[in-house]
């Protein structure tokens, strides 16, 4: 994946701002052929904060999940919401991340364990970017759906 700005400092000098995830090179930020590899700074999402000061500007890379985000001057650019730094996601989001992956394997097996883990990406992904209502819907949908896998797979077996 790849996504590219161009950005005027104060001094009138167009510069290029380049995101490429993945591939062979890995992960890269690259500003006027300069280049510099991250790392996410959370093992479950892809998560990054990564600073650039250019004469006259502060530009920020942001990365939630799949989302690649440009904010120039603390607003970003694709559609002018103030820029806030991401933070970590709260405790009690991993806490119900356990609870849904581990509830979905005691539920459903495998299969419970991979919804769990489905529902806990996006569930994540919201609580990072502080939308807590959407974060619960994720995993009160993942249990029920637990459960209904194992009320259909028990019925089965009866």
């Amino acid at each position: 994946m790849k996504k590219e700005w161009t950005v005027t400092d104060s001094m009138g000098t167009v510069h290029k701002v380049e995101c490429r995830m993945g591939g062979f090179g890995g992960n890269k930020i690259i500003v006027d052929n300069d280049s510099y590899k991250f790392k996410s700074s959370n093992f479950f999402i892809m998560l990054l904060d990564y600073r650039i000061d250019l004469p006259g500007l502060v530009c920020n890379v942001v990365i939630i999940g799949n989302k690649i985000r440009l904010a120039v001057n603390g607003v970003f650019l694709d559609d002018g919401t103030p820029y806030e730094p991401v933070s970590k996601a709260p405790t009690w989001v991993w806490i119900l991340v356990a609870v849904s992956c581990v509830g979905g394997w005691f539920f459903a097996g495998l299969i419970g364990m991979c919804i769990g883990i489905f529902a806990s990406i996006f569930a994540v992904q919201n609580a990072l970017q502080k939308k807590t209502v959407p974060a619960i819907i994720f995993f009160a949908g993942s249990i029920v759906i637990n459960v209904l896998v194992f009320f259909l797979v028990s019925s089965a077996l009866l």
